[in-house]
């Protein structure tokens, strides 16, 4: 049977954002506030060392791993009614242009 492929890629101003919309939304150990900008620290499994600005002011590092970057990408589809198969296997990586390519694989049966 075929394989369905489907990729989203973020700019960096988007994963930035969708990032701190879902820290702000969500119950997480992540600080409350805005992310700057990120680096990849590592592409497998991929880590994000984000620099943040607190609601106070202040600034500081936090890094996130995979599955915390892949629920912030999907939650941001969510609200944004991007459509995304429940059933399909998500992934999250670098991608070349610096940000962020959700891929979607859904096997056809």
């Amino acid at each position: 049977m075929p394989t369905e492929i489907r990729r989203l890629l973020y700019s960096e101003v988007e994963v930035a954002r969708a990032v701190s919309e879902f820290a702000l939304q969500t119950e997480t150990s992540m600080p409350k506030g805005a992310v700057l900008d990120f680096k990849v620290e590592n592409e497998q499994p991929l880590k994000l060392r984000l620099h943040m600005q607190t609601r106070e002011g202040k600034q500081l590092y936090h890094t996130i791993d995979e599955p915390f970057i892949a629920a912030a990408l999907i939650s941001h589809c969510m609200r944004n009614k991007i459509p995304i198969a429940k059933q399909s296997r998500k992934t999250v990586r670098a991608a070349k242009n610096g940000g962020i390519a959700l891929d979607m694989t859904l096997e056809q049966r």
